[in-house]
């Protein structure tokens, strides 16, 4: 019910006029309601953006298209008779959105008996036809069911063979002859225990349409994916068709993956989807049912599920960890004591284990690797690390609240992972974490998860991450390069989250609407929920046909938006809420979030080129601990029902205090209205960053883009390029940008293209960076690896050389000359595991003069220990040594530039991983 309540619950009238602009508090202006906030048709339901059906019994809008035979095609839609004719003639329905259910057709007492009507289902326009789209998991096609015409009667679909998401419906003719129609419609049967299905408990509204349908389709996406226990995904699969009938948790109502398949609890889902059915449905019965139920299959070990039943998979550190994560999201939005002591124990061996799992190095090592289907888990991965943070962190809260002594030792573990990780995973050249320690990897997932749950060691690192995480945008959203650089809509949400976390909610808008608008009005969706994770040009992925358009992991939007955006945030476990709103781009926002502290209601609008900020709370004291006003970077007064609490410099009231470009107050009384203004101008300001310069080195002959954040300030919009100062015989492409700062400060990544022209020798010259816009300039350095090219003619032995095999179906060689070979893909690799020194031998046909030695090495098992020697014809000598090397590309200086015809590497030690092997990928002058 997204109406506001007043402290004790009573509905009260709406936020706009929340009776707070009492006679003689606040000045008239304060109290007018903000002209650019349009009015919600019915805020109780969401009005037209809600998508959910407004009766459990659904019909059909329009046809889609026709095959064969077909008389009034469009009669079935208004009750009149439709008729097909001729085996495989058919007609498509479309239901204008997802639905979910138990499919029922209508003949007439004029059809004739005993034809065969085919009934085929599928969520996207890419697969209608006679066969429904996949959802059963097996080998087996779902194909269509079929319904045998008896006249005057209405056939209805058997229970276990509801379709549980879908948009179209194609009816067909299995048979030879005619088959007459006059009506079909669905049975809603998702969100069983909801009356009325458009009656959220929350809503939300801004100035930007689109992002009103994102938060409403993220809603309706998360309620197809409560289901009725018994009518979840029987697994192993049938061989044809489908069967929903399996009883996959417990209690009456449930929170599953999908609406179409799995149907089934999968605990890294409820990660994103809890916080979405927090934040708009507000009834968290199926969230306790989801979790209930994986506790009840844990292991004697402590393990819990990677799914639940009936798939009952095991063996996942991450969503063993989701679990726990999911408990503390669960506890902090429902104050469900009673259930956390019932399952205290069984949290608690869960958690026991995964600390088993916390290494001397004082980070967590993932030996269960199944995941979301990124590739590459395993080992000390960035993203089991952030989980495993977030799971001690909200584990010593939830052992507070029932009186359990371990939470010091996991705040400390906690602190000892955080340490561990900012000293061991980052990687200052990308400016984001590896995968591992030895990674080339940069994953969406973990970084995004690092920096949501606060894993990052200082916010200037957060902001970098999320700069950094743009590289990877393309036309149709945030590519995931731990999944073949596809669009997943899992880490996705995490981006989103991660974003606003780091404070750029302009970027966190930008990426809402290019992935989550592009889903939810493409023409190959359902036009009302959110995807699985599509390919990088847009099209379906995960098998095309078997893709979930309608998956709960896909909708962090929802609660992105009301947390931080409309700014309702909860806070710790078992405590409040902070008002904080981040409107980047937004003029005004509004809404409501249900808590068991009270029902909290907030309404604001900004004119950014006024400088003004107004909102409107109306919540329980006890419920919200803090409001923080933003002041977009300016020096500003901020008042409370009109009076005075912070003059611009000092706090006069409510313990005004500024803090990361915000005033914090505290104790305000229930009703408020909250008005700041800017006081004076604030001088335009620009800063540069290298946001990554590549870890990947740039050979003479070839182009390196740099990746730069441009930061800008002040009052007015600012333009310019940036560009970069190169070694001479280089060549530069500029970049422009364009910044509007007035809604504070904010920021762009853009390339600056920097060619290396061909002859050019190694080396690891800083590049001086410059961003100018008018009189305004910044500027900074970054060092670029460069490799050079060896004369043609040279040729590499080595002490050892590993024999040939096939790796993964391909065949690969190991050869000294793999090093010499302008490919990073392949690698000379010595034959003697453990057993040093080795050494790699390069001859050049005539001498060369060489300053140092470009090296890399590959991500499992990358020399740490090495010298480097050159040849003068009678002896080798020393020019570089290396020790506890990590890097898998470096440049390797020597003290003074040599003239040889003859280069060597000798390595002593290297990573044990892989059988602890010297691996060469390259070295080059």
């Amino acid at each position: 019910m997204s109406r506001s309540r007043d402290g004790n619950g009573a509905v009260g009238p709406l936020v706009r006029s929340l009776g707070i602009c009492l006679a003689g508090v606040v000045v008239a202006a304060l109290c007018a309601a903000p002209a650019s906030v349009a009015e919600p048709a019915d805020r109780g339901h969401g009005g037209g953006d809600n998508f959910a059906p407004a009766s459990r019994t659904v019909t059909p809008v329009k046809v889609t298209r026709t095959t064969g035979t077909v008389a009034e095609s469009g009669g079935v839609l208004r009750g009149r008779t439709t008729t097909l004719t001729g085996h495989g003639s058919s007609v498509t329905l479309d239901f204008g959105k997802e639905v979910g259910g138990i499919a029922s057709v209508r003949f007439p007492g004029t059809a004739a008996p005993g034809e065969r009507l085919g009934l085929a289902f599928t969520e996207s326009s890419l697969y209608i036809g006679t066969t429904s789209d996949a959802s059963n998991g097996g080998s087996g096609p779902d194909g269509a069911l079929t319904a045998d015409v008896v006249p005057g009667t209405t056939w209805t679909a058997p229970r276990a063979q509801q379709r549980g998401g879908f948009r179209y419906l194609t009816l067909f003719v299995d048979s030879a002859g005619s088959i007459a129609i006059d009506r079909v419609s669905v049975a809603i049967t998702f969100a069983p225990t909801m009356t009325d299905l458009r009656d959220y408990d929350n809503y939300f509204h801004s100035s930007d349409p689109l992002l009103n349908r994102i938060w409403y389709a993220g809603a309706y996406t998360v309620q197809t994916n409560v289901i009725a226990p018994d009518t979840g995904r029987v697994w192993g699969p049938p061989g044809s068709g489908w069967d929903n009938g399996a009883t996959v948790g417990v209690g009456d109502t449930i929170l599953v993956d999908g609406a179409k398949r799995d149907r089934t609890v999968w605990p890294g889902d409820l990660g994103v989807s809890v916080p979405t059915e927090f934040a708009s449905l507000g009834d968290l019965t199926p969230t306790r049912n989801a979790l209930t139920t994986l506790y009840q299959h844990q292991t004697a070990s402590g393990e819990l599920p990677f799914a639940g039943p009936q798939v009952n998979f095991y063996s996942s550190d991450t969503y063993h960890l989701w679990t726990l994560v999911g408990t503390a999201n669960y506890v902090q939005y429902s104050h469900d004591l009673a259930w956390l002591r019932d399952t205290w124990t069984g949290y608690r061996r869960a958690l026991d284990f995964a600390l088993a799992k916390v290494g001397p190095t004082g980070l967590f090592r993932v030996t269960g690797p199944n995941d979301w289907a990124r590739g590459g888990q395993g080992g000390e991965n960035i993203a089991a690390n952030a989980l495993a943070y977030q799971a001690l962190l909200t584990g010593a809260e939830l052992a507070d609240l029932v009186g359990d002594p371990s939470a010091a030792s996991w705040r400390a573990t906690a602190a000892g992972v955080k340490t561990a990780v900012n000293a061991t995973l980052w990687d200052e050249q990308a400016g984001l974490f590896r995968d591992n320690p030895t990674s080339a990897l940069h994953p969406q997932d973990g970084n995004s998860l690092a920096v949501w749950f606060g894993l990052t060691d200082s916010a200037a690192r957060s902001r970098r991450i999320s700069a950094s995480l743009t590289l990877n945008w393309n036309a149709y959203g945030a590519t995931t390069p731990e999944k073949n650089s596809e669009i997943g809509t899992f880490p996705g949400s995490m981006e989103v989250q991660a974003h606003l976390r780091a404070g750029d909610t302009t970027r966190a808008l930008e990426l809402i609407r290019r992935e989550w608008g592009y889903m939810l009005d493409s023409p190959i969706g359902t036009g009302s929920t959110f995807w699985e994770g599509y390919l990088a040009n847009g099209q379906p992925g995960y098998g095309g046909a078997y893709m979930s358009l309608a998956h709960g992991w896909a909708t962090g939007p929802t609660s992105a938006l009301t947390f931080s955006v409309l700014g309702i945030q909860p806070q710790t476990v078992g405590g409040g809420y902070a008002v904080r709103p981040q409107p980047g781009d937004l003029t005004s926002a509004e809404g409501s979030l249900k808590t068991p502290l009270g029902d909290i209601a907030l309404s604001w609008s900004h004119n950014a080129r006024s400088g003004s900020f107004t909102g409107r709370l109306n919540a329980p004291p006890a419920a919200v601990d803090r409001v923080e006003i933003p002041t977009f970077g300016a020096k500003t007064a901020v008042r409370v029902n009109g009076r005075l609490v912070w003059n611009g410099t000092r706090g006069l009231a409510h313990g005004a205090a500024l803090q990361d470009g915000y005033v914090v107050l505290k104790g305000l009384p229930a009703q408020a209205v909250l008005d700041s203004r800017a006081i004076g101008t604030t001088a335009s300001g620009l800063a540069v960053a290298v946001t990554s310069a590549g870890s990947t080195p740039v050979r003479a002959g070839e182009e390196r883009a740099i990746a730069v954040t441009v930061t800008a300030q002040g009052g007015k919009a600012l333009s310019g390029e940036v560009d970069a100062a190169v070694p001479s015989g280089w060549t530069t492409t500029p970049a422009t940008f364009s910044l509007d700062p007035a809604k504070g400060t904010t920021s762009t990544v853009v390339n600056v293209g920097v060619r290396v022209p061909a002859g050019a020798g190694g080396g690891q010259p800083q590049i001086r960076v410059k961003a100018t816009s008018g009189r305004l300039g910044a500027e900074t350095t970054t060092p670029l690896t460069v490799f050079g090219v060896w004369p043609e003619g040279v040729t590499a032995e080595a002490s050892s050389e590993a024999a040939p095999n096939v790796f993964e179906g391909q065949p690969r060689t190991y050869y000294a000359g793999n090093a010499v070979d302008r490919s990073a893909a392949t690698f000379w690799n010595d034959a003697s595991p453990g057993q040093f020194p080795d050494t790699l031998t390069l001859t050049t046909p005539a001498p060369i003069t060489l300053s140092g030695t470009g090296f890399q090495s590959i991500v499992d098992g990358v020399v740490t220990d090495l010298t480097v020697q050159s040849w003068d014809g009678a002896a080798w000598t020393t020019r570089a040594t290396v020790t506890g090397n990590t890097a898998l590309t470096r440049w390797i200086p020597f003290d003074q530039p040599v003239t040889t015809s003859r280069i060597r590497l000798v390595a002593t030690a290297s990573q044990p991983q892989n059988g602890n092997y010297t691996r060469v990928a390259e070295l080059t002058p």
